[in-house]
């Protein structure tokens, strides 16, 4: 019963148990130097604070784990902030793309629009000659370039108004 009376006055405190060849005698060794391990963990370290060494080690031990803490999330924020940046790097390649693309479709139109122009130039100038001449060769030359023209006309090529 002693022992759990003991327990109960000494709680939150270092429990020390030694043994020897006389009880008697360790018994006053335990009590002199819980005493001492009780007054060190009860001495004023620091003045600024008016904190005992026991109050201090709790302040230490609880901003060491805090800062542990906020060193173990900094990596994992790092993380999510690099991923927002490759996401946002992504999204501007895809839309470099998209106006590469665009602009390569309306280099390619004006390109056929080109063509197309000469085309029609060069068969306007073959129907000219072949009405001005009496070789059937050339004349049956201009009613195959005739024919053909029907693409070019009202823009069917092109597919534009």
């Amino acid at each position: 019963m002693m022992e759990q009376e003991e327990n109960d006055e000494t709680k939150g405190f270092i429990k020390v148990d030694v043994e020897g060849g006389d009880k008697t005698m360790w018994l006053k060794l335990k009590l002199k130097l819980t005493t001492l391990i009780t007054n060190l963990l009860e001495t004023k370290i620091n003045e600024k604070s008016d904190l005992s060494t026991d109050e201090e080690i709790k302040r230490a031990t609880a901003n060491l784990i805090e800062f542990a803490n906020a060193k173990l999330e900094k990596p994992s924020i790092e993380n999510q902030k690099l991923l927002v940046e490759i996401d946002l790097a992504l999204v501007s390649k895809a839309k470099c793309h998209a106006e590469t693309r665009k602009l390569n479709a309306e280099a390619e139109k004006l390109e056929i629009e080109n063509i197309t122009n000469k085309l029609k130039l060069a068969i306007g100038l073959a129907k000219v000659l072949g009405h001005s001449t009496q070789d059937e060769s050339i004349i049956l030359f201009v009613k195959g370039i005739e024919e053909i023209s029907y693409i070019f006309q009202d823009n069917k090529l092109t597919g534009t108004e």
